[in-house]
């Protein structure tokens, strides 16, 4: 689970860093321009993420727990109402301006979601770390920033948009897109 740990801590902290250190951030943009900063950014996330699916398909899955009996059920309602949330935060969706952040809330739920029927170790760090960075993401940009205004219009093609792009990501994942990009099937019951 090395890899994945590595993953998960670089994922965490270059999305921490704005918000902790945000002078450090502004010097780095300064230097570097706010374009190569972004794709150099970009390319730490990435690499971050391939870190996180190599460390996953490579931990063994090791039981730690057992699920709740209501847990699948409360999965399939949070699941696609957390992958809509993270869609609607691309666009000026109604949904950005009434949450603020629905990513970070949308990957909450998400996370959560899956930490109710997963059981297994590789999971629990997973799920929980991304549970854990949105949470302190959220509460940190809030401390910086406050509740400042959200954008001043919103757009209901933009809700329109983000709704069917969700649709066609959770019929995806059910049509098979999940085993492909983890290596587990969804136990569609």
């Amino acid at each position: 689970m090395l890899l994945l740990t590595l993953g998960l801590l670089l994922f965490a902290l270059l999305h921490l860093s704005p918000s902790l250190w945000p002078v450090r951030r502004a010097m780095l943009c300064k230097r570097l321009g706010e374009p190569r900063y972004k794709g150099l950014f970009s390319l730490g996330v990435l690499f971050a993420c391939a870190l996180i699916f190599a460390g996953w398909r490579a931990s063994a899955p090791l039981p730690l727990y057992t699920p709740p009996p209501w847990g699948w059920p409360a999965a399939m309602g949070m699941l696609p109402l957390g992958i809509w949330l993270i869609c609607s935060s691309f666009g000026p969706t109604h949904l950005r301006l009434w949450l603020r952040h629905p990513q970070l809330l949308g990957v909450l739920l998400w996370a959560m979601a899956h930490l109710l029927v997963n059981h297994e170790g590789r999971a629990l760090l997973l799920f929980g770390t991304l549970a854990l960075w949105s949470l302190l993401t959220l509460v940190l940009i809030l401390r910086r920033d406050g509740w400042h205004s959200p954008p001043s219009r919103a757009d209901w093609r933009s809700d329109l948009v983000s709704l069917v792009a969700a649709i066609l990501l959770v019929s995806g994942l059910l049509l098979g897109g999940h085993q492909w990009l983890t290596g587990m099937a969804l136990p569609l019951h």
